[in-house]
């Protein structure tokens, strides 16, 4: 499977880091503006389509921001295919991550976003076959998405779900943050004014935390109801989440009534008793 759209004509760094220290630490440092308003060169993360933001940070005195904006001349200067310009910024890593579908994407965001379109952050692992991106496989993945308007910081932790039918060496990861979705995947230039800040952005995890396999069951699925959490061993902890990150409930019962929850596609995170975590998706119909 191809990865995310990486050729970015304002370039992209690359950093070479385990899998523990992916931090925005770097966020505090000094960042270079290269076009006021609209691209910055910021350690670790490189150069892209955003600013660093000193007032109302997550944390310490500075956030990244994604906005999208409409201006003909920069537009033109970037080779942009359309006067209304998405923000973008991304970090490339290579490395070792033996127990990458363990981990998770832990970060604060908020976001004010336009009618009709969809901020989104996101995390892939992948094996780069060394050929050339057409040949990359994408092992794990962690994506939140984002539309209207979340009036303040919010945080998220999101799990790394495996891809079904592939196999390899998680040997390269992209994060990669855009006001819009569209313009992440290439498909879409985004709507006018929509904003998107992250701070603290870092992968989580530990030997502890194991990946789903058939270590845990959970029925039915999709359901309108209960489900029911079985494991290997036995469980103190169950919490579900939404494809936000946020914690939609947690229950310290093998069952679990979702009958109250929206529709849609949630994680879980199960913990042992042991302390092992086991996470997948339910969908809730």
């Amino acid at each position: 499977m191809k990865k995310l759209l990486l050729s970015l004509f304002v370039g992209a760094s690359m950093a070479s880091m385990n899998a523990q220290i992916l931090t925005n630490g770097d966020f505090e440092l000094p960042a270079t503006p290269l076009l006021p308003g609209v691209a910055t060169d910021c350690p670790g993360w490189g150069i892209g389509l955003y600013t660093m933001e000193t007032a109302n940070a997550y944390q310490g005195t500075q956030s990244a921001k994604m906005t999208t904006i409409v201006d003909a001349a920069t537009a033109a200067m970037l080779q942009w295919p359309s006067d209304t310009i998405a923000g973008i910024m991304q970090q490339m890593a290579t490395g070792s991550w033996p127990n990458a579908g363990s981990l998770t994407l832990d970060f604060a965001y908020n976001h004010n976003v336009s009618m009709g379109d969809t901020a989104i952050v996101i995390c892939q692992f992948v094996d780069s076959m060394g050929a050339g991106p057409n040949d990359d496989v994408m092992l794990f993945q962690a994506m939140g998405l984002y539309g209207g308007n979340s009036q303040g910081w919010q945080t998220a932790s999101i799990p790394m779900d495996p891809i079904p039918g592939t196999t390899g060496t998680a040997n390269s990861f992209i994060v990669l943050a855009a006001s819009s979705i569209g313009a992440a995947f290439g498909t879409s230039v985004g709507m006018p004014n929509s904003t998107l800040w992250i701070d603290n952005v870092s992968l989580a995890g530990g030997a502890n935390v194991s990946e789903l396999a058939t270590s845990v069951n959970v029925y039915p699925n999709p359901t309108n109801g209960a489900l029911t959490f079985e494991a290997s061993e036995e469980i103190s902890n169950v919490e579900i989440y939404g494809l936000d990150g946020k914690l939609a409930m947690s229950a310290t019962t093998t069952n679990v009534d979702i009958t109250n929850l929206p529709n849609g596609i949630y994680h879980y995170s199960v913990m042992t008793v042991s302390g092992k975590v086991l996470k997948g998706k339910v969908s809730k119909i």
